[in-house]
């Protein structure tokens, strides 16, 4: 149960991280791309056309990470749980 609790948790940080990657990207295309015109992207639907497009990148990313680290894991509890069986 408690890795529910910490995945949800995860989830929610990686929202947030998300939302201000998302409006950290738009001003930095304002800004390098010197376009006046690109200022409707700050707008709540330009932020969240963003959002849906760095949320999953984000997510993929940390699968990605994660995974040899779920190894580990699982490595380190079949040898725990045959040390307590003896």
């Amino acid at each position: 149960m408690e890795g529910f609790h910490l995945l949800k948790k995860q989830i929610l940080i990686l929202f947030v991280f998300a939302i201000l990657v998302s409006i950290a990207s738009i001003i930095h295309g304002i800004f390098f791309d010197l376009d006046a015109s690109q200022i409707k992207r700050l707008t709540f639907e330009g932020l969240i056309i963003t959002l849906v497009v760095i949320f999953p990148a984000i997510l993929f990313l940390e699968k990605i990470f994660d995974m040899n680290n779920k190894k580990k894991f699982e490595e380190i509890e079949k040898r725990l749980k045959r040390k307590n069986k003896k």
